[in-house]
């Protein structure tokens, strides 16, 4: 699907075929027409779960984990936060005066 505004009667035109099958198509294959950020925040929600239980049971640090899901550490960390999670301190952040 492209990015951006378009109509029908132009995928139908792009793709060289009827408005009447790009409704077929879209139909049985649905679109999430969702702005982009909404769409990160929705992936994020579903994640949530799976971050903690590998943050809090498999003592996976944030960095790993964001870097597991292609993510930035502020989003994990919000993620968790936002959710009950509490954060563990590292071990430089432990032993610092």
């Amino acid at each position: 699907m492209p990015a951006g505004d378009f109509s029908i009667a132009q995928l139908a035109h792009t793709l060289k075929t009827t408005t009447a099958h790009v409704a077929r198509l879209l139909s049985q294959h649905p679109v999430d027409w969702s702005p982009p950020r909404f769409r990160r925040t929705q992936h994020t929600a579903t994640r949530v779960p799976q971050w903690r239980a590998w943050y809090e049971h498999g003592d996976i640090s944030l960095q790993n984990i964001a870097d597991r899901e292609g993510t930035s550490l502020a989003t994990i960390r919000l993620a968790l936060i936002k959710n009950g999670v509490a954060m563990r301190f590292s071990k430089t952040q432990a032993t610092r005066p």
